[in-house]
């Protein structure tokens, strides 16, 4: 790559070459790739946020972003000092080097990211989910709402049967919110480190804090009155006896279910094992959700929720 200097302009020579000329403002590559110049040239980067040594842009994998600061731009030799550039049109392209969705702010980075979450309502039929595949289908369908890469992941409800363990079905981590924040990073964290000085509580807090991060798929938050979340299981993922709705497909019997904030149900603190509840629906004859009715999901404040992980 040859660099040459002319009037003011710098124009790199080479198979993603760009060229800016000018004192301010925002620049674009014939990929419409946005670049941030700054006062004495170019501060952006080229394809996808991925620029070359030089460029003034920072690799893709930094921060995925096309055009870096003005102080990054002049350390890459770019003489920068203008305003950061616009990021580009397709984060995560592989030319730039970064994860997809790299570029667009944390937000993005976490919807890109997520393999987890809270189903934002239940499914209004209390414990009958139409067994694992009803209940994998309403995660899918859930995650596909917020985009179709994130429809596209196989989701797995956290859910135990009389012949499937819940513990089995989710992968081995980590796992991430749609916040881009961490659950666990393993299988043994999420159910042997569950007590009050265990290693799943700087990942998932016990309280009040939990309900930062223990979201739903759009990010959306709940609180203490639906905290239950139906699992069939006991602390370690296995099947909690008969307490499954009859492998999730009736509406009478009983429930294994957590607290979405590990507090409360009388047992050390649990997000999959707190108590039983009925298997009932969460919502009455006019199909408005009801709450802590006896025999029903709700009966020990719930709505018929429950976790959904994204396995490989």
């Amino acid at each position: 790559m040859r660099r040459i200097q002319l009037l003011g302009c710098v124009s790199l020579v080479g198979s993603l070459a760009v060229a800016a000329c000018g004192s301010s403002g925002t620049k674009t590559t014939d990929k419409g790739d946005a670049i941030g110049s700054g006062e004495a040239g170019s501060g952006g980067g080229g394809n996808g946020g991925g620029a070359g040594a030089g460029s003034g842009g920072a690799a893709g994998k930094d921060a995925g972003a096309a055009g870096v600061t003005g102080a990054d731009a002049a350390a890459a030799g770019a003489g920068g000092g203008g305003p950061d550039a616009v990021a580009p049109d397709k984060a995560g392209d592989s030319s730039s080097g970064g994860d997809v969705g790299a570029g667009r702010g944390d937000a993005a980075v976490g919807a890109a990211s997520m393999s987890f979450f809270v189903t934002s309502k239940g499914m209004g039929k209390g414990g009958n989910l139409g067994g694992l595949a009803g209940a994998d289908a309403y995660c899918k369908t859930l995650a596909t709402a917020v985009s179709a890469a994130m429809g596209a992941k196989n989701w797995k409800a956290y859910l135990s049967t009389s012949t499937v363990n819940a513990n089995s079905r989710i992968g081995t981590g980590p796992w991430y919110n749609a916040k881009g924040v961490i659950i666990a990073n393993s299988l043994q964290q999420l159910h042997g480190e569950q007590g009050v000085a265990g290693l799943l509580n700087a990942t998932w807090p016990i309280g009040p804090a939990a309900f930062d991060v223990i979201v739903d798929e759009t990010g959306g938050k709940h609180d203490q009155p639906v905290h239950d979340m139906l699992t069939g299981s006991k602390v370690d993922g296995t099947v909690d006896g008969d307490n499954h709705c009859m492998d999730w497909t009736s509406t009478t019997g009983m429930a294994a279910n957590g607290h979405s904030n590990r507090d409360g149900g009388g047992r050390p603190p649990s997000w999959n094992a707190a108590h039983t509840v009925g298997c009932g629906p969460e919502l009455d004859g006019g199909g408005n959700l009801i709450n802590r009715v006896a025999g029903t999901v709700t009966s020990g404040g719930g709505r018929g929720s429950f976790y959904c992980f994204a396995a490989p």
